[in-house]
């Protein structure tokens, strides 16, 4: 099996046109194309049909994220009075991402900063609306700074007043108010994303119903999407690339519900990540004797994790699927999950929170998932690389297929259905 560290990251890219990258959403919602790759079968359908292709399956769980996507950026006057300065708000300093959105009259935040050599040092930039900013300090391409502003609001009100809705680069135009809506998904809950996970664009509250009846069991976790699921690989070698950490939330409820080894549906990579970054979490726990707060990039393909780089028995090469409930999650698996329901119901916690900078790539076993709803994504990126760990090297080929048969990509393209 290939360690990913050793995986060449030119080995993972392909022409993809700019007219070919989406930069509307289409309406409604649900009217988006859809590519399904059920194990050697390829077929071209509609958003609308996901739900009946699943429904052929047997029993499925379905896993969506409920993060919700916040106006992150900022623009502020310069005190010139000519221009503005955009900060991207990224991060919280010290604090939880719940904590963030609930402060109030300030907070130390890290921000991405546009021009940041124009901004002096000593300048305080101030929003007509009262909102100031003053840089403390820069360090590898970002910055920390301290916002203020008067009254009782939160700084989730305050982004929800001042804040425009943070459009992925390659959507070369200016947010609307519209995209504040259709950026989003109709179950979106928990404050905090700078990016949606976008495989759940495409639902609307009567197709979620639809799979709500298709599945035996849906549940949802968080994990707070960060810039960096736009960074692309630069490093030549997978094992140079520095994944950026992002905070997820899951209820002891629903550890328990995927320990009964149900085969899991994710709606998207963000849901695929959480819940393959909590094996890894109780994995670590259980070997280690304290509960993690942190899953490292590489903690699936170190010397001291069990079943590192192992071959998985729903890969590419895959042996035959028809014996009944040959989806179902490993034992060793089922009994790690339990366990760590267990143990959460001993200290009296539902809900369990650390941050994970796991990295999906190809020589990846998965653990839980087996079965992907996501959208068509950039050459040489992250997420390219986590569908080629599921699919093989027939990714390509699944591509390829795509940009010869019209499908639109990236954030408000069309989607596809991929059980491996």
């Amino acid at each position: 099996m290939t360690d990913p560290r050793q995986i060449r990251n030119s080995d993972y890219d392909f022409l993809l046109p700019d007219e070919r990258i989406a930069q509307e959403p289409l309406s409604p919602r649900d009217a988006a194309k859809l590519l399904v790759w059920d194990r050697g079968k390829l077929l071209d359908l509609g958003v609308r049909d996901a739900p009946d292709a699943v429904a052929q399956w047997g029993e499925y769980r379905l896993v969506i994220n409920e993060a919700k996507v916040i106006p992150a950026r900022i623009f502020m006057p310069r005190p010139s009075g000519i221009g503005h300065f955009e900060l991207f708000y990224l991060d919280a300093e010290g604090l939880s991402v719940e904590q963030a959105m609930a402060s109030k009259g300030s907070l130390k935040a890290w921000c991405k900063i546009r021009p940041q050599k124009k901004w002096k040092e000593g300048q305080v930039l101030e929003h007509e609306g009262g909102l100031r900013a003053e840089r403390l300090k820069s360090e590898n391409g970002v910055s920390l700074l301290i916002f203020s502003w008067p009254g009782t609001q939160t700084w989730a009100e305050i982004l929800g007043e001042v804040g425009h809705i943070p459009l992925p680069p390659y959507m070369r135009r200016a947010d609307t108010p519209e995209d504040r809506d259709r950026y989003q998904s109709v179950f979106a809950r928990h404050e905090g994303s700078v990016a949606a996970p976008t495989a759940s664009l495409h639902w609307t509250p009567e197709m979620m119903n639809l799979w709500r009846e298709v599945c035996a069991d849906t549940q949802a976790v968080t994990l707070h999407v960060g810039a960096g699921t736009f960074q692309p690989l630069t490093a030549e070698s997978i094992g140079d690339h520095k994944m950026h950490a992002e905070e997820v939330l899951v209820s002891r409820s629903t550890l328990l519900a995927l320990s009964d080894g149900m085969p899991v549906l994710a709606m998207g990579t963000t849901a695929a990540r959480t819940i393959e970054s909590l094996y890894w979490w109780a994995e670590q726990w259980k070997r280690l004797g304290i509960m993690p707060t942190y899953v490292d990039q590489w903690a699936p393909y170190g010397e001291g994790s069990s079943a590192s780089l192992t071959p998985s028995k729903l890969g590419p090469n895959a042996p035959n699927r028809s014996v009944e409930n040959a989806d179902r999650l490993d034992p060793e698996v089922t009994d790690l999950l339990r366990w760590a329901a267990g143990e959460l119901e001993v200290r009296g916690q539902e809900v369990v929170s650390f941050r994970t900078a796991l990295i999906i790539a190809p020589g990846y076993a998965f653990k839980v998932v087996r079965a992907l709803i996501t959208n068509f994504h950039q050459p040489q990126s992250t997420l390219l690389l986590l569908i080629a760990a599921g699919l093989g090297p027939v990714w390509r080929s699944i591509y390829e297929h795509a940009l010869s048969h019209d499908y639109r990509f990236l954030s408000y393209g069309d989607t596809n259905l991929y059980r491996w």
